[in-house]
């Protein structure tokens, strides 16, 4: 059935401009539309930890019932995110073909509103509801990297930040690291006595065509698109002294994603070793890995919450990472919710409205769901 309201809070908010760094317009929206629903709002400072306008919007209704629930999605897009035109077609919805659609994750954040309008409006006994709308989620899950987790006192969290359709649910995502060489080696004439250099270029690129990369193993992959050598096309007749490496490597699994990080440092050492070059290698954890069981409550929660609606109950694990992957370290049980869209990131984004409305639906089984959990405690 289509929800009238939802779709136009949707239109209302992607014609929001709004940019990782930039999501300040947006949250003036949901700051009041949050406060009208009787929530405590507050924005923290972590906007200008990335030389961004806003902070995260942390919102609070304190409840009838024990125990806490945390619903979240974020406030910012991809490039390409200004003046969106959507179109509608055949009960699905486009942009016009110049931008994207930005229903990652504006579908998430109208996905929450309309949950909470419902079950606020029910009269039912709730738990101590928080919402979480944060920034630059596309920028390496920034916002939720640095923001004080102190104010959340769930267990148990939503993200709905996810592709497909409604009553799937992300329980794993890989842990990502940063990886850097950077090789020093030693300049000389290029015609007259290139044996007294040491080029860097060439070590270079014997490193990287030695390294394993690409799909290491089913859980495993690593990426290195970023390489850099010499000064410029002015000095082509002098030795190459400076290059550079940068990619990065992502595993479901801690312990693989750790060895490949010793690899890459041991590979890179020996390779330089053998080229005479400096080398300095920098390695930085970027996120961890998860995996949620689906014996555990959250899923248990949502597969419950999908029988209420009829909605086949699937899970799935990605091969990139959102902000669930920022609370599960923290040691919040925190799962992802799809909302309808695919194709996100490209201007071939799409909204399917029949997923994205039961996606209204489904917040609302959720927190009635985990709600009924707490009484029968």
């Amino acid at each position: 059935m289509r929800n009238e309201r939802m779709y136009q809070e949707f239109l209302e908010l992607v014609q929001t401009d709004s940019a990782s760094g930039k999501e300040d317009a947006v949250a003036a929206k949901l700051t009041r539309k949050l406060e009208e629903l009787g929530f405590t709002v507050t924005m923290d400072d972590a906007g200008p930890k990335f030389g961004g306008v806003c902070g995260n919007l942390i919102a609070i209704r304190e409840g009838e019932l024990p125990g806490a629930l945390m619903l979240s999605s974020h406030m910012d897009r991809v490039p390409n995110g200004f003046g969106i035109q959507p179109v509608e077609r055949d009960g699905v919805l486009y942009s016009d073909g110049t931008t994207v659609l930005a229903a990652d994750d504006i579908s998430g954040v109208c996905a929450i509103l309309e949950g909470l309008r419902r079950v606020i409006a029910s009269g039912k006994p709730l738990p101590r509801l928080e919402v979480l709308f944060t920034i630059q989620e596309e920028l390496c899950l920034g916002g939720a990297k640095v923001m004080d987790p102190s104010p959340l006192k769930a267990h148990i969290g939503y993200i709905f930040d996810s592709p497909g359709g409604a009553g799937r649910f992300i329980n794993g995502a890989p842990g990502r690291y940063i990886l850097k060489a950077e090789i020093f080696g030693k300049p000389a004439h290029a015609g007259n006595e290139p044996e007294k250099g040491i080029d860097a270029a060439k070590t270079m690129a014997d490193i990287i065509s030695t390294l394993r990369q690409g799909r290491l193993d089913e859980i495993t992959t690593s990426n290195f698109p970023h390489l850099e050598s010499g000064t410029g096309a002015a000095n082509i007749n002098v030795v190459c002294d400076h290059a550079l490496i940068e990619g990065e490597a992502r595993s479901r699994d801690l312990q693989r994603l750790l060895d490949y990080v010793a690899y890459f440092r041991t590979h890179c050492q020996k390779v330089a070793d053998e080229h005479g070059a400096r080398i300095e290698i920098t390695t930085e954890e970027n996120f961890l890995p998860f995996y949620t069981p689906e014996d555990d409550p959250a899923l248990v929660t949502a597969k419950k919450a999908c029988e209420k609606l009829g909605l086949p109950f699937q899970t799935a694990v990605l091969g990139g990472a959102f902000d669930g992957n920022i609370h599960n370290a923290r040691g919040m049980d925190c799962i992802g919710v799809a909302t309808g869209y695919s194709k996100n990131h490209t201007t071939s984004e799409q909204l399917v409205l029949e997923d994205f409305f039961q996606s209204g639906e489904l917040c609302v089984a959720l927190i009635e769901t985990f709600a009924e959990s707490l009484k029968s405690k």
